[in-house]
């Protein structure tokens, strides 16, 4: 009997319905109890790492020449970690910090870090001098220097005589501190020759900043806008352009202008792509200028987790964070990837729990914040974890591959609250 092609295919079909749940049933899906083999707990105390977790972190450190850290250091324990952990790089020869603060802006920490035992109150009075109020937020000229941990991080490796470097779009909220920089730059007859266009530029970023109601879209749009159509402002640049020492300055803020412009227009895609490709030439530029030596240097590259990951970026952008870890690999050295969860804070003298709200938590984060605890942090170490569950008899979900093959450690803080502010 001839069997006919509709008839095979309809038994394919029933052959399939009954065999995917057969499947399914003999494959276990991934679950925080797995995650939870692969944590332990640490703490910080007076400023030093303890507990086993410590001991893992410190072993990857030891073992790494790229190290890179996930995390905004606006939450106390962030910053608290940023400085232990800087302890235990230093120790193993590390010697460069590139933040994500623009490379204009870079230097200027640099410059104040370096002041030492001064540097905390150096950066105070510069956020006195520069911080401006909008919609009931409190805005400083260099966004991760408003709060007095950075300021002590930066400080104690400048003591160790670590070189600092920036990449990034400098912020929004730096351009009369930019500003400030170009002129201070001249001489004291340029001073004179270009001051009118000076002080017609720094007025118009007062008004500007004035007229800010927060944050938003509209209200950065309306910033550039106001910069982009400012015939003093764009002469001024244009003038400090052609001065010695000038043009690296112009050029930063004329790409941070750019790209903030992309913001407020809600050009997502092409801030992104701009962005993941102008962070690998910074990089480059900023290595380079540091004449670092891949054979026997290590640099410690701290960034927002997003823009920082092995692989492909949340945006779907290959960026620098992916860069570092095959220029290490290439040249024979290991990198190690850090992103930072939290899930508990104090807020108000309430404790609050982020997973009370999972709507606004990324589904691919609960697996890991579920983990964290209120007196203990937690590491995760998805290096054996992702030997033992990316092959095998395994459901995996595209977020847990996402994570897995984005980062080499999670790290979830006990109890948190937001850092001291340095005004």
């Amino acid at each position: 009997m001839k069997i006919k092609s509709s008839q095979i295919f309809q038994l394919i079909f029933v052959l399939l319905i009954y065999w995917i749940p057969n499947v399914a049933q003999s494959q276990d899906s991934i679950k925080v109890e797995d995650l939870k083999a692969f944590s332990s707990t640490f703490d910080i105390n007076d400023g030093a790492l303890i507990g086993p977790g410590a001991e893992v972190l410190r072993q990857a450190v030891a073992n790494a020449h790229v190290v890179m850290l996930g995390n905004n250091s606006r939450n106390q324990l962030e910053s608290d970690l940023d400085l232990a952990l800087s302890k235990v790089l230093n120790k193993n020869d590390f010697n460069t910090l590139i933040m994500e603060t623009g490379p204009s802006c870079a230097n200027i920490v640099d410059r104040l870090s370096s002041q030492q035992s001064k540097s905390v109150t150096a950066f105070k009075k510069l956020n006195q001098k520069y911080y401006f109020e909008a919609g009931g937020l409190l805005f400083m000229p260099i966004p991760d220097l408003k709060y007095e941990g950075t300021a002590k991080f930066t400080t104690y490796l400048k003591e160790q005589g670590w070189s600092i470097g920036g990449l990034g779009p400098d912020s929004w909220t730096s351009y009369k501190l930019l500003i400030d920089e170009l002129y201070q730059n001249l001489s004291i007859e340029n001073k004179q020759v270009y001051q009118k266009d000076y002080k017609a530029s720094i007025t118009l970023l007062d008004n500007l900043y004035t007229a800010m109601k927060g944050q938003s879209y509209d209200d950065l749009l309306g910033l550039i806008s106001g910069i982009q159509s400012s015939l003093e402002f764009n002469k001024f640049l244009d003038d400090m352009d052609s001065i010695d020492g000038n043009t690296k300055l112009v050029t930063d803020l004329r790409y941070s202008i750019g790209y903030w412009g992309m913001y407020g227009n809600k050009k997502f895609h092409d801030k992104n792509e701009l962005n993941a490709r102008h962070a690998k030439q910074q990089m480059k530029a900023a290595l380079d200028e540091f004449e670092f030596d891949f054979s026997k240097d290590k640099v410690l590259l701290k960034m927002w987790r997003g823009h920082l990951t092995n692989g492909v970026t949340p945006n779907g952008f290959y960026g620098v964070g992916n860069m570092m870890m095959e220029l290490a690999n290439y040249h024979g050295h290991n990198s190690l990837n850090i992103g930072i969860l939290g899930r508990y804070t104090i807020e108000d003298g309430v404790l609050k729990d982020v997973l009370d709200k999972r709507d606004q938590v990324l589904t691919k984060h609960q697996p890991f914040i579920a983990l964290g605890e209120k007196d203990k942090w937690v590491l995760v170490d998805l290096r054996p974890f992702n030997k033992t569950f990316h092959w095998g008899n395994y459901i995996q979900t595209l977020d847990m591959q996402n994570m897995m093959r984005r980062y080499d450690m999670i790290i979830i803080p006990k109890t948190d609250r937001k850092a001291k502010v340095n005004s």
